[in-house]
């Protein structure tokens, strides 16, 4: 690496933690996994820096996963744009409070840079720390799907549909949105197909226009 370049080894192998190693170049270099909790930020970008390194890490096939805080609504709703486009990125929203860490193919973790000095993110690849770290995201994943599961988890018709309709009017296709709420795509048309009727629509499009004059979204 130098100038700033982002670089991988040839092999596609993880480079090994030189001193002075960028979190970001680490998360450039991903081959098969990024998991994401995303609080505040992990890497000393932009959102949009961020979220431009995402996609781009995406459109190589590889998975990344991205986990945000409520907080963090504005960059969730920037990432479910990419999303539509990049079929191996995810994006939940989490309630609980979770820390900023990205975690890279299952063996690296990176933690946002100290707020008290201008210490950089820190990449570690201690094998507990790892494996701490992906226990942490998949119960926050767990945690967001199950807000999804339907009417046996706790979650009522009305706020399944009222899911339904917030995703519908995101331009989601079936198979995203269905994913996205832990539920199946012949589902998910019902409900759609529930919403156009109550709604009067005759199409997606002037349902998800009624649902906004009506303050329904």
């Amino acid at each position: 690496m130098t100038n700033g370049t982002l670089s991988c080894r040839r092999d596609g192998a993880l480079p090994a933690a030189p001193r002075g190693e960028r979190a970001e170049d680490v998360v450039h270099c991903a081959k098969q996994h990024v998991a994401v909790l995303w609080r505040d930020g992990v890497l000393p970008l932009t959102p949009r820096a961020t979220i431009s390194l995402f996609a781009g890490v995406a459109g190589r096939g590889v998975s990344v996963q991205v986990l945000c805080a409520r907080e963090n609504l504005c960059a969730a709703a920037e990432l479910g744009m990419v999303e539509l486009a990049q079929p191996t990125i995810e994006v939940q929203l989490v309630d609980r409070a979770m820390p900023d860490v990205i975690i890279v193919d299952h063996r690296a973790v990176v933690f946002p840079p100290g707020h008290a000095d201008d210490t950089p993110a820190a990449v570690l690849r201690h094998g507990g720390v790892v494996a701490a770290a992906k226990e942490l995201f998949t119960l926050g994943w767990q945690a967001a799907l199950s807000r999804y599961q339907g009417p046996l988890d706790g979650v009522t018709g009305a706020q399944l549909q009222q899911e339904v309709l917030t995703l519908l009017g995101r331009g989601h296709t079936d198979d995203t949105a269905a994913r996205k709420l832990g539920i199946s795509v012949r589902t998910y048309r019902r409900h759609v197909a529930a919403i156009m009727r109550d709604l009067g629509a005759d199409s997606r499009f002037q349902a998800g226009m009624l649902a906004q004059e009506r303050g329904l979204v």
